[in-house]
């Protein structure tokens, strides 16, 4: 593939599943986006970090938002790469370490943990003028955070989703000379999990989730900008033991722009600003805005 082609598939891949857009809102806990190759590399590793300030501190299941006078603060490390190793198949980890704090209270560990496998089912060989790249992926989540639910502190110490969780998902990708646009679908199932803790003896019962996500960029030698939205949806989690609780669905979406320089075929980075209270209708959540700095190393086939 020519070097201008390669461009806009690589910053397609960070763009897509670099950005906080799959994460859990602020507080809450979501499914972790995959590591995927959507280019012609053989091999990729990134490392990201973001700093989020939580600006809508809770809006509730009626869509009412409401601010705290001390926000939240939140900072992530995140690691994750993936490998081809048969033709069109790739294998990919997600690796995240999240801080949380409030009013002098910081708590930081390891997030929920991710592996997954994709599949090239729509490859562009003949680099077809309208045809897109078509990649499937199964993901498997750990639940090596905390739950919402599960936390003694309203949340402060929540890393994640906290379930083990199963997903599948395609990401559909295209350039057309300077352009380039994506779209993409992921649907999961969370499952149920026993908690016995000073605030609940019982059990949490989740259910199915999913994000759907589009955008576009524009490329400029070797400069890409882009923006994207991503729309996620979480089941309730239901509560039985100590006390019982039907939950509430948790919506939201995301909004990103994203700036990146590629000064080689090996080398790249991106800067970007992610924001959950310009778009959508939220619910039961918390709404932050996002700055975020990745670096990516590349091998070729």
């Amino acid at each position: 593939m020519k070097r201008s082609s390669l461009l806009l598939f690589s910053f397609l891949a960070i763009e897509i599943f670099a950005m906080p857009a799959f994460g859990a809102a602020c507080c809450g806990g979501g499914f972790a986006a995959p590591s995927i190759i959507s280019g012609d590399d053989k091999a990729q590793v990134s490392s990201s970090y973001s700093y989020t300030e939580v600006s809508v501190d809770n809006v509730d299941t009626s869509g009412v938002w409401r601010k705290w006078d001390q926000h939240q603060k939140i900072q992530s490390f995140r690691l994750e790469g993936a490998h081809i190793f048969s033709d069109r198949w790739q294998a990919g980890f997600a690796v995240p370490i999240i801080q949380r704090s409030r009013l002098g209270e910081t708590y930081s560990g390891l997030g929920d943990v991710s592996t997954s496998i994709g599949y090239e089912y729509l490859p562009d060989w003949d680099y077809h003028p309208y045809r897109p790249k078509g990649l499937g992926f199964i993901q498997l989540t750990l639940p090596t955070g905390l739950a919402k639910a599960e936390s003694e502190v309203g949340g402060l110490d929540s890393r994640g989703n906290g379930f083990l969780a199963l997903g599948i998902g395609t990401l559909l990708t295209k350039a057309i000379g300077k352009w380039d646009g994506f779209s993409s679908f992921e649907i999961h199932r969370s499952f149920p999990k026993k908690v016995s803790n000073s605030q609940l003896q019982g059990e949490l019962k989740p259910g199915y989730g999913g994000n759907l996500g589009l955008g576009a960029g524009y490329n400029l030698r070797e400069f890409r900008f882009g923006s994207a939205i991503t729309w996620t949806y979480e089941d309730a989690v239901e509560i039985n033991g100590s006390f019982n609780s039907p939950g509430s669905i948790e919506r939201y979406a995301t909004g990103t722009f994203s700036t990146s320089y590629m000064p080689n075929d090996l080398w790249s980075g991106t800067l970007s600003y992610s924001d959950q209270t310009i778009f959508g209708s939220p619910v039961n959540t918390s709404l932050g805005k996002t700055a975020m700095l990745l670096l990516q190393r590349r091998w070729g086939r």
